[in-house]
């Protein structure tokens, strides 16, 4: 199964790893939060990094979810890009429910997809849509 790893300022990640929680139960597997907060330094969220993809990584790659493009985790995982690495920035959860449903796909040979597998342009359309404006929506839906 492709390991997700959720990075960001803040608490944020917990708090993400909490909400799908309510979503797939408490035993979410090959999924990890790394928060950076103010008091650590860029190498200790590097170390936790390479630590965190070890520990969700079964062979079938990682997927880091970021919260910010550019921002420190962002910029941290240029480290440990690779083609069994791949970081989508802009984390939703949208997008976090859509790859916890699909990385439980099996492909043609019944095995867990692997990360080359996985449509990431699609994860990322996935996450775009589920930003609009409400307001919108429903002035459309009245038509």
């Amino acid at each position: 199964m492709i390991g997700i790893l959720l990075l960001s300022h803040g608490r944020m990640a917990e708090g993400m790893l909490d909400t799908c929680k309510l979503f797939f139960g408490e035993d979410v597997a090959q999924i990890k939060a790394i928060c950076l907060h103010a008091d650590n330094a860029p190498e200790e969220f590097d170390e936790w990094l390479k630590q965190g993809i070890e520990e969700v990584d079964d062979g079938h790659g990682v997927i880091a979810l970021c919260d910010l493009l550019f921002g420190t985790p962002c910029n941290r995982c240029m480290y440990v890009l690779n083609d069994r690495v791949q970081v989508i920035t802009g984390m939703n959860l949208s997008l976090l429910l859509e790859l916890l449903g699909k990385r439980m796909m099996t492909n043609d040979n019944d095995e867990p997809i692997d990360i080359s597998e996985l449509d990431l342009e699609g994860l990322i359309n996935t996450g775009k849509e589920g930003i609009v404006s409400l307001n919108q929506k429903v002035k459309e839906m009245m038509g």
